[in-house]
């Protein structure tokens, strides 16, 4: 009898301790966007091998880290547009390896907005074709995995109806509020209301709906948080545009959030700057293009996170 209380004690241990550890790593699976574009030059003999597949080259063949690019003639005639940071390392006459290095201190991200934003624009007619499947209903907010900042609201939306309370966890499984929503459709939020703190990982979830999974969320690392606030001050300064400013912050935003997916994930925030804009019609036709591309990059990135 002694025995299997203590068998059953270990085992205990060992799932509460399995438990702990999932939790304790912050996922990195994030999605990874592409971060080179095919312009010209693949008309023949040219195939990329993404993920253990061969596809052929064609304009506008969405290009990923760590994919390897063949051209029996000669690479040099391949023309590729590049994210920043993003380039083909050449391997040989024929072959190219595709790569991408950010800067470690994370220092010179807002130097590069313009070309980000120029980017987002070239791969238009993919992204567009590539996201047409997404609902343009409720979207979940503020995503898995998300990364909050500190005295910054976040709005929590589900995209089932109902809804009694939303209730957050640490990593111990233990609760540490809880919120009766009031049949309200979502919530607004800072960490310091959850009791959030540096270095943990937390659970949330929505009870009294029919999908009441759990999230897993954390608060910003301190030195990144500072970054990040005044990279975008940096931007509201010397921005003089509403629009441009808000397509800026948000393009920024997503951009240092696929540079280090490790450390952040602010996809959430870049929506709720692309919400701010009440009226499409103030935006000219490349802001429209760069602000639905970013809306739909959100829309992906969200649902791939789950």
């Amino acid at each position: 009898m002694k025995n299997h209380k203590s068998y059953e004690k270990k085992a205990i241990l060992i799932c509460v301790s399995c438990f702990f550890f999932m939790l304790c790593v912050f996922s990195t699976a994030a999605a990874e966007n592409y971060i080179g574009i095919i312009l010209n030059g693949y008309q023949k003999d040219c195939l990329v091998h993404s993920m253990g597949e061969d596809y052929y080259c064609s304009e506008k063949r969405q290009l990923y880290a760590g994919d390897k690019i063949t051209k029996k003639q000669n690479i040099k005639e391949l023309k590729i547009k590049w994210a920043p940071y993003a380039s083909g390392k050449e391997l040989d006459k024929t072959s190219l390896l595709v790569t991408f290095e950010p800067p470690k201190d994370k220092k010179s991200i807002v130097l590069s907005v313009k070309e980000i934003l120029g980017f987002v624009k070239t791969g238009h007619s993919v992204s567009i074709g590539a996201t047409r499947n997404i609902s343009d209903g409720v979207v979940f907010q503020p995503g898995n995995n998300a990364t909050l900042i500190p005295g910054q609201k976040t709005t929590f939306l589900w995209e089932s109806v109902g809804g009694k309370y939303i209730i957050f966890k640490n990593s111990s499984g233990m609760e540490i509020f809880r919120k009766d929503l009031k049949s309200e459709e979502f919530i607004n939020l800072t960490p310091e209301e959850i009791g959030m703190k540096q270095g943990e990982v937390y659970l949330w979830n929505i009870s009294g709906i029919k999908n009441n999974r759990q999230y897993k969320i954390r608060l910003l690392d301190q030195d990144i948080t500072g970054l990040v606030n005044e990279d975008l001050k940096k931007i509201e300064r010397e921005t003089t545009s509403s629009a441009n400013k808000m397509i800026q912050k948000a393009g920024y935003l997503q951009f240092i959030s696929d540079a280090y997916p490790q450390d952040i994930d602010l996809y959430w925030l870049s929506y709720l700057i692309l919400g701010e804009n009440k009226n499409e019609n103030t935006l000219n036709e490349d802001e429209k293009i760069i602000f639905e591309n970013l809306k739909s990059n959100y829309k992906g990135h969200v649902r791939e996170s789950m």
